[in-house]
Formats: structure tokens, C-alpha cells, sequence
């Protein structure tokens, strides 16, 4: 390693000493991490095995009286629905199995008779839900902005024109817009841009479905609540599994006049569980203080992210517009080796095979340890 560089980057060390507050030493001395102290370089979430979920949904249950719901509904189902209705400024709620069937009953909702759906042309709605939108729901989508995180007011606006100027005469139900969007590495939508839109689909009688499994978490690097997010739509999907940790589920929230009777569609499309308690109660748990947990671990990375850049054996992207995705490279090291020695030390990371690029997700995990002692593991593992 170039001494100079090397000094810079080991003089890190001291300026991101306050930063983080649950130190790895003690762990690593005994020979072995325990899984609650392991920091997860990559995922949304903790990464909590079963284990570890069974005793919490024990603790938990230990703690209330739990009341049971029966096919998703009543119990803790009612009064978790009743919590996101609350959150995200919404009438209701619906608990769903999953965000790809979240997803798809909105638009369903929203479009009626107009069977023709906006949607970005990079949206997991669009690329990974095998045309279940076009095939069990007779939804025709329309992808806007190839390539990009963000479509324009202008290009909704030439399709509406274009849809409505045909020989036989159709109409857009729905806009949907995705973010942050995961094929782009996490890159949001324009939030001025995604406001036009709202406004102009407003205007046209147009319903307005925000695909927001990540809600959350783009809140902590925009700053914009995720009530003020769902202002300007009329439904809201958020994820329940990806970063509250329970397993399973999704939350669809929005006007009366929309989801009301969405519990028969639900059951018809095969997603009424016999119960949700489990998954309500655990992700319940997890939602409680994520802001700041989140907001945390989001400040740690940023000065971990700073400092390890002056690495000579580290290449660091940002991702324009982006979250909490970033691409690392290693440059002129074993990253194999690299990735063990990081294991050794409470870090836990893949490198895909054949290639010296990771991308780094932040979650709650980066929390367990202090930007300091992130630097120094890495430092000792690239030497």
C-alpha cells in the first residue's frame, strides 16, 4: 500500500470515531460472531435466521395478549392495517402475501374499464411479474422512460394524446411509478418530476399507484416523509419482508372507495392466508424506531464510504440519484480471500464468482459496529 495514501486512510480512523455504537472486539477475541452482531454488507434487512425469528415471535408474544385473526382478518391483522392506514395518511389498509399481488389489485383497482396502464419501463411490475398484470387481469401496460429511473410529465402527456387520438379510442386507468427502483441499483424517481405527473393525472381522472416497497428507506436519504410521499398518489404498496423482517407480506393502502371489497379479491387471486398475526406482530416490532435505526446506519455508511474510497486497493460508485446501493471493487487483491478474512471480523459479504464487484447495501446491521472499526476490519483485511 502507498504510505501516503495508507496514512490518509487510516486517519480516518479518528474523525469517524463517534460515529456507531455497538464495537465488534469482544466477539471476534472469543473466536466466533454471534449472528445479532454481524454487520450484512449487502440485503435490506438483518438477515434473521429462523431461530432467531422463533424467539422473538416467542418474546413478543410473551409480552401482549395476542388476538388472533382468521383469514387476515380482525385480531392483529385489524389493528396492524389500522397502523399503516395512520402511517401513510391513507383511509385503509390491506394486508397482502405478497407486493407483486399488492401491486397488481391496485392497478386492477384503479384502472376499471380503462385497461391501459403507465408503468416505468425498468419496474419490477413490468420485467419479473411474468405479465401477470396483462394475463390475469386483462391490463394492457405501457412502458414509459427506457433505461431511466424517471419518465417525464411530456411523455405521459404524448400517450395520453396518442391513446386517445386512435381509431377506436382508449383511455390510461392508472400511472404507476416505482421507486426507488431496484434493476437501476436504487435509483429514485425524480420527486419534482413524480409530483407533475400526480398533478396532471389528477386532472385527467387518471388513478396514481406508487410502487414503494422501499418507501422507507428512500425517506432516509430524500428527507421526504413517507406520508408526503403518498400524498400525491392514490395507493401505496409498501413491503413488509424486505427490511421489517417479517417473511412474508405487504401493506396496500389507500381510499375506501378503492379497497373496500378487496378482501374477496384477494381470496380469489389466492392470497388470503389462513392468519397474519405472526408476520404483523414481528414486522410491527421492526417498524417501531426504524427512522432512526435506518437514518443511523445510513450516516455510518456515508463516512465509511468516504473514507474507504481513499483506499488504493478500493474503486467506490455511487449511484446517481441513488440509496442504499453502492458498487465496490477491489482492486489488485484475493477477493475471495478478502471475504474471508472480513468474515473473521464480524463483516459479511459475497463477491459474485469471477468478478472483483460487489454492490453494498445499507440496512440496520451497519449500525453494530463504529465507522472506525469498519475501516480498521477492512484495512486488516486488504493487507
Amino acid at each position: 500500500m502507498d504510505p501516503i495514501t495508507r496514512r490518509g486512510f487510516v486517519g480516518a480512523l479518528g474523525a469517524t470515531a463517534g460515529l456507531g455504537c455497538l464495537p465488534y472486539t469482544s466477539a471476534l477475541a472469543s473466536g466466533a460472531v454471534e449472528p445479532d452482531r454481524i454487520v450484512h454488507t449487502s440485503g435490506d434487512g438483518i438477515g434473521i435466521a429462523p431461530r432467531e425469528y422463533a424467539a422473538l415471535l416467542n418474546r413478543l408474544c410473551q409480552g401482549k395478549d395476542v388476538v388472533d385473526d382468521n383469514y387476515l382478518l380482525g385480531g392483529e391483522v385489524e389493528g396492524f392495517e389500522q397502523h399503516w392506514a395512520k402511517l401513510l395518511g391513507k383511509e385503509t389498509a390491506v394486508f397482502m402475501p405478497s407486493g407483486t399481488l399488492a401491486n397488481q389489485l391496485a392497478l386492477r383497482a384503479l384502472a376499471g374499464s380503462k385497461r391501459r396502464v403507465i408503468v416505468p419501463e425498468m419496474s419490477h411490475i413490468y420485467n419479473d411479474t411474468g405479465d401477470a398484470c396483462q394475463t390475469l387481469s386483462g391490463l394492457t401496460l405501457m412502458p414509459l422512460g427506457p433505461g431511466r429511473a424517471t419518465f417525464t410529465k411530456a411523455e405521459v402527456e404524448a400517450v395520453l394524446t396518442r391513446t386517445a387520438g386512435g381509431r377506436v379510442a382508449t383511455e390510461v386507468g392508472a400511472i404507476v411509478i416505482e421507486s426507488p427502483i431496484r434493476r437501476l441499483t436504487g435509483q429514485l424517481f425524480d420527486w419534482d418530476e413524480a409530483k407533475r405527473i400526480s398533478a396532471l393525472a389528477r386532472d385527467q381522472g387518471i388513478g396514481m399507484h406508487l410502487d414503494g416497497a422501499r418507501l422507507f428507506m428512500a425517506s432516509a436519504y430524500t428527507g421526504i416523509s413517507p406520508a408526503e410521499y403518498s400524498a400525491h398518489f392514490d395507493t401505496v404498496y409498501v413491503s413488509l419482508w424486505k427490511y421489517f423482517n417479517c417473511g412474508i407480506g405487504a401493506i396496500l393502502a389507500g381510499p375506501k372507495r378503492v379497497l373496500d371489497g378487496m378482501l374477496h379479491v384477494r381470496r380469489m387471486f389466492g392470497g388470503n392466508l389462513a392468519v397474519g398475526w405472526n408476520a404483523a406482530l414481528v414486522a410491527r416490532h421492526y417498524m417501531d424506531g426504524f427512522e432512526g435505526r435506518f437514518t443511523s446506519a445510513v450516516q455510518i455508511s456515508e463516512a465509511f464510504y468516504s473514507a474507504l474510497a481513499k483506499h488504493p486497493s478500493i474503486g467506490i460508485e455511487r449511484i446517481p440519484n441513488g440509496t442504499n446501493l453502492t458498487r465496490v471493487t477491489f482492486k489488485g487483491v484475493n477477493a475471495a480471500e478478502v471475504v474471508k478474512r472480513l468474515g473473521e471480523r464480524g463483516i459479511s459479504m459475497s463477491v459474485p464468482q469471477g468478478s472483483a464487484t460487489v454492490t453494498f447495501g445499507v440496512n440496520e446491521t451497519w449500525n453494530r459496529m463504529t465507522v472506525a472499526e469498519l475501516i480498521r476490519a477492512f484495512e486488516q483485511s486488504l493487507t
